[in-house]
């Protein structure tokens, strides 16, 4: 199972925003790729969005399950620091991309040939 976190860059200069305005099509993103073990069918794409989300705020050792094993992939693959995910950053699951809200999730569908945003 593969898992991208995106970590959304703002553009003040385009009076964009991320941890207010949300994500963006185009945005800038630092992204980071994990492997975990299976193919994690059990779970939709969103419980993945969200428990990586549990993953990267929680205090101390995620529960169990995977936010754990996030968690554990993040810190076992990752050799930089990161800073939690928040609003106007994403995940990418089973294929779909999902990105924080102020509320939950919303997914993001791919652009249409010749759509900008």
């Amino acid at each position: 199972m593969i898992i991208i976190l995106g970590f959304t860059q703002s553009d003040r200069a385009a009076d964009y925003i991320s941890f207010s305005d949300g994500y963006r099509v185009g945005a800038r993103q630092v992204t980071v790729t994990i492997a975990l073990e299976g193919d994690g069918s059990q779970y939709s794409a969103e419980d993945w969005a969200e428990a990586a989300f549990v993953a990267s705020n929680y205090p101390g050792q995620a529960p169990a399950g995977p936010a754990r094993a996030i968690q554990l992939a993040l810190a076992e693959q990752v050799d930089h620091p990161l800073r939690s995910l928040s609003v106007g950053d994403t995940v990418t699951a089973h294929g779909q991309m999902w990105a924080c809200e102020s509320n939950g999730w919303r997914r993001v569908e791919p652009a249409q040939p010749g759509e900008t945003e």
